[in-house]
C-alpha cells in the first residue's frame, strides 16, 4: 500500500471516529461542516443501529462460558439515580471528570466544571469554539487548538498554557499522563511532551499501536471492519492476545472487554473469547472504565453483565440520534436543560 493510499485510509478512520456529539440547537450544524472540512473525501462512518436485546451466543468452541440471557434491569434513573442530572440550558456534557463533576462546555464560550452535588459551575477557560479532543486528570484541563497542546488547572484559577506543538494533522486520542502529554493517530503510533515543554518522543512499544486509555493501547487497524490482535500496557509492556469469535469483524477492545459487529448485530466478548453477549442496541467503540459500553437507548454493564435504559432519549429523527455522548457522559436535550447520565457516577 502507498503512502497516499494509508494517508486516504487513515482520513477515512477519523472520520469513522467522529461521533456526533452536539444535540444543542446550531452546534451540530457546525461540527458536521467542521468534520467535512477536515475530512474532505473520507467514506462516511459506518453505523448500524437496531434497536432492541438479543440471546447468549453458544459458540461451539471449547471454554465458552454460556449462561441465561440477562434481562433489563430499568431505567438509568431508577438503577442509576446519582448518576443522573439536569444541566441548564446551553450547557453539552464534555468529559466525565469524577461521581460528581462532569466537563460542561458553555454557549457563553467558556469551559466549566457543573458539581451535580452542589449544583453550580465554575469557569476553568475561555475559548472561541469547543474543543474537539480534550483529556481531564483530576487536577488539570488537556485539549487541543490551532496544532498545539493547551493545559489549564481544574482546581485553581490559573491561566490556560500552550505546551508546545503536535507533530501531524491526523491525531485524534489524547491522554493526561503524569507529567506528559500523550497522543496517537491512525498513522503515527503514540507520542508524549512533557507538560512543561520540550520535543516530543514516541513511546517505548509503541509502534504500530494506537491509544485505548493510557497506559493501554492496541493495534487497531485502520480498517474499520478489521480486527486488532493485542492490546499493550505502555507502561509496563504487559501484552494481552485478542482471541476473536467466528463471524465477528471490527473489535474495539480494552484489556478485558471488546466490543464487534456480525451482521447486525453488536457482540460483546471477553479479549479471550472465552464468554459472549450479542446485543441489537448498537453499543459503539471501546468500553468505559473497562466496563460500559453506551448503545442506542441503553447502556450494558459488562462486569455485572446487566443492562439499563435511557428511554427518554431512544427515538431517532430524520436529522440523527437524540441522545449524544462524550467520554463517561450521554446526554439529551428537555424542554427544562439537559439531561445527562455520568457514567463516573455508575457504582
Amino acid at each position: 500500500m502507498t503512502t497516499e493510499e494509508k494517508l486516504a485510509q487513515a482520513l477515512r478512520t477519523i472520520a469513522d471516529r467522529v461521533e456526533n456529539q452536539d444535540v444543542l440547537s446550531g452546534v451540530r450544524v457546525k461540527r458536521r461542516r467542521r468534520t467535512r472540512r477536515r475530512t474532505t473525501g473520507a467514506l462516511a462512518a459506518l453505523c448500524a443501529v437496531v434497536l432492541g436485546w438479543g440471546v447468549l451466543v453458544a459458540w461451539p468452541s471449547p471454554g465458552v462460558v454460556v449462561e441465561p440471557a440477562a434481562p433489563r434491569a430499568g431505567s438509568v434513573e431508577r438503577v442509576w439515580p446519582q448518576a443522573v442530572f439536569i444541566l441548564p440550558k446551553g450547557s453539552r456534557p464534555l468529559t466525565a471528570i469524577s461521581a460528581t463533576e462532569v466537563l460542561v462546555w458553555n454557549d457563553r464560550g467558556t469551559i466549566e466544571v457543573y458539581d451535580a452535588a452542589a449544583k453550580r459551575s465554575r469557569v476553568v477557560t475561555a475559548l472561541p469554539q469547543a474543543p474537539q479532543y480534550q483529556a481531564v486528570d483530576g487536577d488539570q484541563l488537556l485539549w487541543l487548538a490551532d496544532g498545539h497542546a493547551w493545559v489549564a488547572p481544574l482546581r485553581s484559577v490559573g491561566r490556560a498554557r500552550k505546551v508546545g506543538s503536535i507533530a501531524g494533522e491526523n491525531v485524534d486520542r489524547i491522554a493526561l499522563a503524569g507529567e506528559y502529554v500523550v497522543w496517537s493517530s491512525p498513522l503515527e503510533g503514540v507520542w508524549r511532551m512533557r507538560l512543561g515543554g520540550g520535543r516530543p518522543e514516541q513511546v517505548a512499544r509503541s509502534k504500530g499501536l494506537q491509544l485505548v486509555a493510557w497506559p493501554w493501547a492496541s493495534d487497531e487497524p485502520l480498517d474499520v471492519r478489521t480486527n486488532p490482535t493485542r492490546v499493550v500496557n505502555l507502561q509496563t509492556g504487559q501484552t494481552i492476545k485478542i482471541r476473536p469469535l467466528p463471524g465477528v469483524e471490527g473489535l474495539r477492545c480494552g484489556p478485558t472487554w471488546c466490543a464487534g459487529t456480525r451482521g447486525e448485530n453488536t457482540i460483546v466478548l471477553r479479549t479471550d473469547g472465552s464468554w459472549s453477549r450479542v446485543h441489537r442496541a448498537g453499543l459503539r467503540g471501546y468500553p468505559y472504565r473497562e466496563r460500559l459500553f453506551p448503545g442506542s437507548g441503553e447502556i450494558y454493564d459488562a462486569r455485572t453483565d446487566t443492562t439499563v435504559t435511557f428511554e427518554g432519549a431512544r427515538l431517532e429523527t430524520p436529522g440523527g440520534r437524540q441522545w449524544s455522548g462524550g467520554a463517561g457522559v450521554i446526554f439529551w436535550p428537555r424542554d427544562d436543560g439537559v439531561v445527562t447520565v455520568n457514567l463516573a457516577a455508575v457504582p
